[in-house]
């Protein structure tokens, strides 16, 4: 799986936007201090990308009492034993706010990814975060849903809570690469491999969205999955054809990091499911892409087969973030992992 964004910036820079995050309160630290050990409460738990999360934070943090929620018991009270004593599974419905209020109350932490995003008009697990002062992350990959979730930035300020969006690795690890580029461009003036159902219902839900892209400050639409370009991301993933795609990096990168023309593209391999995603794009009706529930039934059928090439291909990630300045200079940022799901 790669992906590539695009950004041309001129020079000198425009001021940069503050970030989202907050310090955390006193009532949070004394809701620390009062347990022997911090507890994450992480949604989507039983999911791939929840699930890795949760291991990889056990092996960060031994100590973390961690509650895995998810919509299939049996998987996450297997998963919550295999993390240890301290962790447990609960039942957690992510659409009822008293719910989640209430399991919010002795939790330090919450991480959203309980996907897919796309579609979701509400930010339900957000405002019971802000609502009981709880430090929340999201691995949001919608554009529409991560801007709703901006939105209460000034509430979650006022309550002086951390609460960060779009922190998976696209986006998240790919925004990150680009402020940093974009920094070190300034300072020096003065791009399947492991998706999970989650991960190939939102790829299937974004064929149905117009591609924002931006020039020279222009915003523009685009078709989903075309403008194929061929990128060299390196060592182990080699030269890898890219599509244009609808992710929330280019919103990102204008509106934040002041950068007037941006692109994102997303390819994945074998080369063939690139053809399947162009196919889908170009032959299923919008209508039906644009349906949640029927896009999870095309996934239902075309998982196995993603799973056993998997086994054949692996799950390498690749991203590459090309940034072209004004004054001629060209800077690139890659990124690489041989496992998407570690």
């Amino acid at each position: 799986m790669a992906t590539v964004v695009r950004a041309c910036m001129p020079l000198p820079p425009a001021a940069v936007a503050s970030s989202s995050a907050a310090p955390s309160t006193d009532a949070q630290a004394q809701r620390r201090s009062s347990s022997s050990s911090a507890r994450v409460l992480v949604l989507g738990g039983t999911g791939r990308v929840g699930g890795s999360t949760a291991t990889a934070l056990s092996k960060l943090r031994p100590d973390l009492n961690i509650l895995i929620a998810g919509r299939n018991r049996e998987k996450g009270e297997s998963l919550a034993s295999k993390l240890g004593e301290e962790s447990e599974f609960v039942q957690v419905d992510i659409r009822d706010r008293n719910m989640l209020e209430e399991v919010l109350q002795n939790v330090d932490l919450v991480v959203h990814a309980a996907g897919p995003f796309q579609r979701e008009n509400e930010c339900t697990v957000l405002q019971a975060a802000i609502a009981t002062k709880t430090a929340y992350i999201d691995v949001c990959d919608d554009t529409d849903y991560s801007w709703i979730a901006k939105g209460f930035h000034e509430q979650a300020k006022d309550c002086g809570i951390p609460a960060i969006t779009t922190a998976g690795i696209y986006p998240g690890v790919s925004n990150v690469m680009a402020a940093e580029l974009v920094h070190a461009a300034r300072s020096e003036n003065a791009g399947t491999g492991g998706a999970g159902p989650t991960i190939l219902t939102t790829s299937f839900l974004l064929l149905a969205e117009d591609v924002i892209a931006y020039n020279k400050g222009e915003e523009i639409k685009l078709k989903p999955y075309s403008g194929a370009l061929s990128i060299d991301f390196g060592k182990g993933v080699r030269k890898k054809n890219v599509y244009l795609l609808n992710l929330p990096e280019v919103k990102s990168a204008y509106k934040v990091l002041g950068v007037p023309t941006v692109s994102a593209r997303f390819g994945t391999a074998p080369f063939f499911w690139n053809w399947g995603m162009q196919a889908f794009a170009n032959f299923l009706p919008v209508e039906f892409l644009r349906d949640k529930n029927k896009v999870l039934k095309l996934v239902g059928f075309v998982d196995p087969f993603v799973r056993a090439i998997d086994g054949i291909a692996g799950e390498r990630v690749s991203m590459r973030v090309d940034l072209d300045c004004s004054n001629g200079k060209n800077t690139i940022g890659l990124f690489s992992h041989r496992k998407l799901s570690v």
